[in-house]
This record gives C-alpha cells, sequence and structure tokens, in this order.
C-alpha cells in the first residue's frame, strides 16, 4: 500500500514539474532611457590667461585639481589690494570645491625673503636701535642734529626740485604750498609721498620743544631710517633681524584673511624653509643648460637660449612686454647687483649673490640666497609636481613673475607646459584711481573693515567678475549695501513668516492647508529657472556677478508673492519661502558668506558674535522669545481691531502704537496686515532696526510739526476772532472818522470830502456805503450778544 501511495506521488509530482516547466517566463516592460540634452552652457569653462580666452576646464586628474596661489610678501600691512586678490580666489576655490564638488589641494606660499623684507627689517631694526632705544629719555640736540641731517638729503634725493640757501630748508613748507602735488604725481607716483614724509619731519622740528617724545619718533621715521641704513645697513648680519619682521606681518596677514572668512590654504610654504630645495633646482636648470653662475657668484636665467630652443617659448603670459626694462628691473628688486655680468639685460636673477646687511646661505656659487622668481617655481613644483591644473595671483604679476616662474619650471622639467590654466585677478581701483599710498588712497584691510564689515566687502568682489578692475566707489559700494540689504530683508520676513507658521501650527485643532496652487507653482518654477540660470552662470568663468543677478530677480519674485498674500489675494504657503531662502543661503555659503544653521539666510553682526544664537545652533533666541512675543502680538492685535471698530475710545489705538514702537526698540517689529490676519513679528537685525527706529523720529517729528502747525493755526484763528469781536465793537457811524483820510461826513457817518476838501466820487461813496451796511450788521450782532 505504502508503494501504491509513493508511487502515485511520484507521477503526480512529474505532472505538477511539467506544468510549470510549459509555463512562459515574464519579462519587465522595455524602458524607455530619456534623450541627453547637449548644452553647451553646462560645460565649465575658465578665462585662462594663457590663451587670454576662456577655456575648457580639465584637470590632470579627474574629480581632483591641484592649484598653486601667489601668496604674500610679508614686511607690511596687507590692504585692499590683497583682499581682492585672496578674496576673489578665495571665492572661486569654494565654487569649484563645494558647488562643482572637485576635491582641491590649494597651495599658498609665504615670501619671507626678499628684497623689501631686507630692507623694511633693516630700517625697523636700525630705528629701534639708533632711535627709539637711545632717545627713549627725550629728544636731544644730537638727536635733532641727526634728523636735519637726514632730512636735507631726503629732500636732495627724493625732491630736487626745491632748491635752499640754508642748511636747515628754511622755506620747505612755504616751498610745498606753492605747488602743485598732484599735477607732480602724474610724472612722479610717489612724490606726494616724498612731500609728506618730509613736511612731517620739518613739522616735528619746528615744533621740537611742544612735541610728544613718541610722536617726534613717528614724525621723522620716513626720512631718518634711509640715512641710518647708508651708515649702518651693511654691519647687520644677524638672521634673527630678517626672520622677525616677516613672521610678524605673516601673522598680521593671517589675522587679516581669517577676519574676511578667507580659508586657509591645504598646504603653506615659507621661502626661508625651501633653500636647499632651491639650490638643487638652480643646479637642474644649469645642468639642462638654461642658466649660468656669473663671477660675483649670482646665477642668471639665460632667457635668449630658452626663447631659442624649439621646446620652449619665453613670455607666455605677456610676450609683448618682454622687452620693458622697468618691469625687468622691478622684479629684480632694488637690492640686485653685478647686472652687468649678465649675458643679456633681460636675463633674470635665480640666485643672488648677497652683499653685506643680507641674508646669505652657503651655496656651490658662494654665499647668497634665492632670486624672486625661482621662489614659487621651487615650492610649488614640490608638492604639485612637473605640471599643476591652476596658478593663481595677481594681474600684476603676469610679467615678469609669471611669465619667469614659467620659463625657469620648464627649462627644469624639460617641458613645454608648467601649468595648464593660469587665472589672474584683475586690478584694484580707488574712486577710478589704481590704489597707492603716493596718491593717498591706500587702504588697509583693518582701516576698511573700520567702515564697511566682511560681508560687505566680499559682496563688492563677488559682484565683479574676478578678472576684472574694481573701481571701488562710492556708487559701487551704495549698490552693495542696497544688494545685502534686499536679502537681510528677505531672510527676515521668511523666518518671521516661518515662526509665525510654527506658532500657528502648534495650537491646538490648528489645521493648515498644504496644497500648493498656481502662484506656489510658479514659484517652484522660478527657484528651478534661477537655479539653471546660476549654474550657467558659474561654468562660464565662475561669473558670480551674473548668478547673484538671477538671485536678485528671484528675490523680486518671492517678495511680490509674499506680498500678494500679505493682502489676502493667496493664501500664504511657507514651503516654497523655506525652498528658495534655503537655496539661496546654501549658494551664499559656497560663496563664502557665513550663514545661519537653519538655512534661512547669512549671519547678522549680532548672530556672529554669539547674542543672537546659541553655540550649538539648536535654539535661537527667536524661537525661545517667540511665545512671549506672539502673546504680545495677540494683545495688541485685540485692542488696535476695538479701537478701528470704535468699541473703544481712539486712545487704545495709540496706546496699541506705543507698544509697537517700545517693540522695535528691542528689536522686534509687528509688521500688520490686512483682513484681520495677525500682525506678522520680525526679529530684527541691527540695521534694519535702525532704520525703522529712524523711520519713528520721522514719523514722530512729522506729528510733532502738524501739532505745531495746528497750535499756530489756532493761535491764528484766535487772533483773527479777537480782531473780528474788536472791529465788531466800532460803531458803523463813526468807522470812517478818520480826519487823515476825509475832512467831512454826512448824518450817516459816510464821508463827503476827503482830507483834500474834494468831494468823494458817487462809486467811492457807494463802495463805502456797502462796507459800512456789512459793519451795521456785526455791530447790531454785537449789541445783541451783550444784552
Amino acid at each position: 500500500m505504502y508503494r501504491h501511495l509513493f508511487r502515485a506521488k511520484q507521477s503526480a509530482y512529474r505532472r505538477m514539474s511539467s506544468s510549470t516547466a510549459k509555463k512562459p517566463s515574464v519579462q519587465q516592460p522595455e524602458w524607455f532611457p530619456p534623450t541627453k540634452k547637449s548644452n553647451e552652457a553646462g560645460v565649465l569653462k575658465l578665462y585662462n590667461s594663457l590663451t587670454r580666452t576662456k577655456t575648457e576646464f580639465v584637470p590632470l586628474v579627474p574629480n581632483h585639481i591641484t592649484w598653486y596661489s601667489c601668496g604674500p610678501t610679508v614686511y607690511t600691512h596687507s590692504h585692499m589690494g590683497h583682499a581682492r586678490n585672496y578674496v576673489s580666489t578665495d571665492i572661486n576655490r569654494r565654487i569649484l570645491q563645494d558647488y562643482f564638488g572637485y576635491n582641491v589641494q590649494f597651495v599658498q606660499n609665504v615670501t619671507d625673503i626678499d628684497d623689501k623684507i631686507i630692507i623694511a627689517a633693516r630700517h625697523e631694526h636700525l630705528f629701534e636701535s639708533e632711535i627709539v632705544n637711545k632717545y627713549e629719555g627725550g629728544v636731544t640736540s644730537e638727536l635733532v642734529d641727526l634728523v636735519k641731517t637726514a632730512l636735507s638729503l631726503y629732500i636732495s634725493k627724493n625732491l630736487p626740485e626745491f632748491k635752499s640757501s640754508s642748511e636747515d630748508n628754511s622755506g620747505f613748507l612755504e616751498w610745498t604750498k606753492s605747488i602743485d602735488i598732484q599735477a607732480q604725481a602724474v610724472t612722479i607716483p610717489k612724490f606726494p609721498m616724498y612731500v609728506k614724509a618730509a613736511s612731517d619731519a620739518q613739522l616735528a622740528l619746528d615744533n621740537v620743544q611742544s612735541i610728544e617724545t613718541a610722536d617726534f619718533f613717528k614724525s621723522v621715521k620716513d626720512v631718518t631710517t634711509p640715512h641710518l641704513d647708508s651708515k649702518f645697513g651693511s654691519e647687520i648680519n644677524d638672521p634673527s633681524i630678517f626672520r622677525k619682521l616677516p613672521r610678524y606681518w605673516e601673522n598680521q596677514f593671517n589675522e587679516d584673511m581669517s577676519k574676511l572668512n578667507v580659508l586657509p590654504a591645504t598646504i603653506t610654504t615659507r621661502v626661508s624653509e625651501y633653500i636647499p630645495d632651491i639650490i638643487e633646482f638652480v643646479e637642474k636648470i644649469i645642468a639642462n643648460g638654461y642658466a649660468y653662475a656669473t663671477n660675483d657668484g649670482s646665477v642668471y636665467f639665460d632667457t635668449n637660449k630658452f626663447e631659442n630652443s624649439s621646446d620652449h617659448a619665453y613670455a607666455k603670459l605677456q610676450p609683448w612686454n618682454k622687452g620693458d626694462m622697468s618691469l625687468i628691473n622691478e622684479g629684480e628688486g632694488s637690492l640686485t647687483g653685478g647686472q652687468e655680468t649678465k649675458k643679456n639685460p633681460a636675463d633674470f636673477a635665480v640666485w643672488k649673490a648677497s652683499k653685506p646687511g643680507e641674508p646669505m646661505w652657503t651655496s656651490p656659487w658662494g654665499q647668497g640666497r634665492p632670486g624672486w622668481h625661482i621662489e614659487c617655481s621651487v615650492m610649488a613644483s614640490d608638492i604639485v609636481g612637473e605640471t599643476m591644473d591652476i596658478h593663481s595671483g595677481g594681474v600684476d604679476l603676469c610679467f615678469p613673475h609669471h611669465d619667469n616662474e614659467l620659463a625657469q619650471s620648464e627649462a627644469h622639467f624639460n617641458n613645454k607646459q608648467w601649468v595648464n590654466y593660469f587665472l589672474h585677478n584683475g586690478h584694484l581701483h580707488i574712486q577710478g584711481q589704481k590704489m597707492s599710498k603716493s596718491l593717498k588712497n591706500f587702504i588697509t584691510i583693518e582701516e576698511a573693515l573700520e567702515k564697511f564689515n566682511a560681508r560687505q566687502l566680499r559682496l563688492v568682489f563677488a559682484m565683479n567678475a574676478w578678472e576684472k578692475t574694481i573701481d571701488f566707489k562710492d556708487s559701487f559700494v551704495k549698490e552693495v549695501k542696497a544688494y545685502e540689504s534686499t536679502l537681510s530683508k528677505l531672510f527676515t520676513t521668511i523666518r518671521a513668516l516661518n515662526n509665525d507658521y510654527k506658532y500657528e501650527s502648534s495650537l491646538p485643532g490648528s489645521f493648515i492647508s498644504k496644497r500648493v496652487g498656481p502662484t506656489e507653482k510658479q514659484l517652484y518654477k522660478d527657484l528651478a529657472s534661477t537655479q539653471s540660470e546660476v549654474h550657467d552662470a558659474l561654468c562660464d568663468n565662475l561669473s558670480t556677478p551674473q548668478a547673484l543677478r538671477s538671485i536678485q530677480e528671484l528675490v523680486s519674485k518671492t517678495n511680490n508673492y509674499i506680498q500678494q498674500t500679505s493682502t489676502g489675494k493667496v493664501d500664504l504657503r511657507i514651503e516654497p519661502l523655506l525652498a528658495i531662502s534655503n537655496w539661496i543661503t546654501k549658494f551664499l555659503n559656497i560663496l563664502g558668506f557665513e550663514t545661519r544653521s537653519d538655512g534661512l539666510g547669512w549671519l547678522d553682526a549680532e548672530e556672529l558674535s554669539g547674542i543672537a544664537e546659541t553655540g550649538n545652533g539648536s535654539s535661537s533666541v527667536e524661537e525661545i522669545a517667540m511665545p512671549y512675543v506672539k502673546a504680545l502680538s495677540n494683545f495688541r492685535d485685540t485692542i488696535r481691531n476695538m479701537a478701528i471698530n470704535k468699541e473703544e475710545l481712539s486712545k487704545i489705538l495709540s496706546a496699541s502704537d506705543s507698544i509697537r514702537a517700545d517693540l522695535i526698540k528691542l528689536g522686534i517689529s509687528l509688521d500688520d496686515r490686512p483682513n484681520n490676519l495677525p500682525a506678522l513679528v520680525k526679529f530684527l537685525n541691527a540695521s534694519e532696526q535702525e532704520d525703522l527706529i529712524n523711520q519713528q523720529k520721522e514719523k514722530e517729528q512729522a506729528l510733532l510739526e502738524k501739532e505745531k502747525k495746528k497750535q499756530l493755526q489756532a493761535l491764528a484763528a484766535e487772533q483773527k476772532e479777537k480782531e473780528r469781536l474788536a472791529k465788531m465793537k466800532v460803531s458803523p457811524i463813526l468807522m470812517f472818522k478818520d480826519e487823515s483820510l476825509y475832512s467831512e461826513w454826512d448824518e450817516e457817518g459816510l464821508p463827503v470830502k476827503d482830507v483834500k476838501g474834494e468831494e468823494v466820487t458817487k462809486s467811492m461813496r457807494k463802495k463805502l456805503a456797502k462796507q459800512q451796511q456789512q459793519q451795521k450788521k456785526l455791530h447790531e450782532e454785537y449789541l445783541k450778544s451783550n444784552n
């Protein structure tokens, strides 16, 4: 029986398996891939100084960028020209890494060995030791004589136009008043600077008995340090003197960059830490046949040999300048000597023989120091190798510095292209003129931050194409501040609406519709369109000005939507506003603006200092205060509506306005809305608060003027009434009894003859009779009122 059952089961299993095998297989329907749209604007292009065109950006390694940026020569204050260069570079760097998603290795140097640094270090040391320390007890006759000598030498060297018949330069200050200093500056740019230094010293000498010692030192420093350097500069050989000054100014530079929210470099290099590498680099250039040593222990780059090579090209960036000796000599530095030993005037030093009073290192060619141009080549190559993606710096460095960098690096590696993309930031002009100490329009970063905040300065640079010249003039600054205010006001309004939405949503039984209508759908389309426009703008040479203009148009459309909701034409939906605010905030963050953690705008000054937002960003003052402020707002709404509906005395409305005014002083604005909507609670930043307080003052002043006018009108009316009463008292018979006008009257008191005895004409008597009749009515009215 069991065998029978087993066979039956086997048979059934075979039938079932056979049935399953015959069943057709199930396949997914065909998938239709979306059509790829080719969009030329979607390709990232950068303005490349090597081509002077916008070229497609293709990194050496996908998704990675090697980038070298010329850093500061640290010997004095960083100025607005530095800010323009480093903030613009910072914006470009942030876009490439935070928007386009590249991994950026950003290398930046510190030049702490340079002719300018050597001179400045010697000057500082000598002035400290020979003036400040030596005469700390006060100004002596010996110091006065020293300053007089130094001043005479300074004037004869820098202001030879002044001729003095005496040793004490008498008449110099009068001479400065008689000349057109700015006209002289056209041909001698430093002329105003020379005049100021000499004038300050002369004034200090003239007032030596009354001037404070510290002020005397400050006034004579610029004219005495060159004299001291000529006497004692060659005796300075302590290496610590040449390290002290650049270390101080490097720290100051880093502080300035931090205040401007410039990202620190991935890798920072210092020239002083690369001396062995520089020597080795120079040796390789010599070995390759593109540099030569001279008898004085210097090494020069052979520009003719390099340029005539079929494998190389010299002055790739600005070939039209390669014969400009003024630029070449400026690049060599004021301390460079022995140039008569060069094969060609255009050859440049890669290693300089040191003279007494200069730092020095041992090399195969003798005691010396690096040339300026070789520094960047060695430091950059040590990190990025024989080819890099991007090299950046100010446009003023194109020739000779960057052109020489390219030449010596390509000579060292024997390759054709050391840099693939050269990005040069444009100049900075102040009120239409190039910034210059001599033109008195020189602005340090520290001074600029006293007048403008870091956000405004970053906006100045972001609203101008990075490769173009910026004219830092009043009209442009005004435009930047207006843009800042427009965005700030939108963020403040959206935060207020969001707080209001969250509060209303938290009430028991509340229901707020989330369905979007045609207006909201259009707003979402506007956001998407702006996002595409911004992407296209950034692909087109990182064009932040165009991107910010597109955002400004989106802000305008958003404000129109908010206006529609405030008038009751459209029911407000918070979601599109939050989407717009979050996206704009994200973009501003990419550009390096410090933004709120909640995605609702950039941080204001109070928030940056930690006053308005807690350290972890989890709970803001707005969230803590909202229930209390909202309760006060509701109370105000109630009494305001009662007054409008005349349910209570109108004074309640005045009390309501008084509460609103008090809240503004606390940084809170209550914006009235129509259709009995509750007031919108806004937390104000300092600028918005100041604007509203000023508006309040103007309104109060207008009310005072109105009240004053009303009082004057009342006084005038009162005076008029007094005059009317005085006139009513006069009897009509006596009203014309004026002997200075008339000499004879009839029985009714009407004049018959004038003062000359001539009869009054009929027309005049008719007119006088009419006036008498009017007076009769007034007098009768007076008599009645007094009976």
